[in-house]
């Protein structure tokens, strides 16, 4: 799946040390990151891509028998992609973005009357600049 993405949108330029450590990986004029997904988290939950380089992203379900997904929303809210990842499985995921913002990406899988997996905090952020 490929997709180009981009907005004109105020941005702060604040990063938490997890997402500066967790950085990524550029090889072959990509960038690449995992992001594993788990009860309730993502890991990193922030992401720092640059405009224009290609982002690979490989979205690893570690949880045991429990379906998360990775939806992305452009800064003004409108959703970019959804992806399904059912458990001990991965996606790769590409998207070049075209303008600098914070994308958040969250699950929103949900069982019977529990609250979303988004509601109990599973969701991060890809911070482009």
């Amino acid at each position: 799946m490929f997709l180009a993405v981009g907005f004109l949108m105020p941005f702060e330029w604040l990063v938490s040390e997890e997402a500066i450590s967790a950085g990524l990986e550029e090889t072959d004029g990509a960038q690449r990151a995992v992001i594993s997904m788990e009860s309730y988290k993502f890991t990193p939950h922030e992401i720092v891509a640059q405009v224009g380089i290609p982002l690979e992203l490989t979205l690893q379900n570690d949880s045991f028998l429990v379906p998360h997904n990775f939806l992305l929303d452009s800064p003004d809210g409108k959703r970019l992609m959804e992806v399904g990842v059912a458990s001990g499985e991965s996606q790769n995921v590409h998207l070049t973005f075209t303008e600098p913002g914070i994308y958040p990406f969250y699950c929103d899988k949900q069982l019977w009357f529990f609250p979303s997996h988004r509601e109990q905090g599973m969701e991060g952020r890809i911070i482009v600049r």
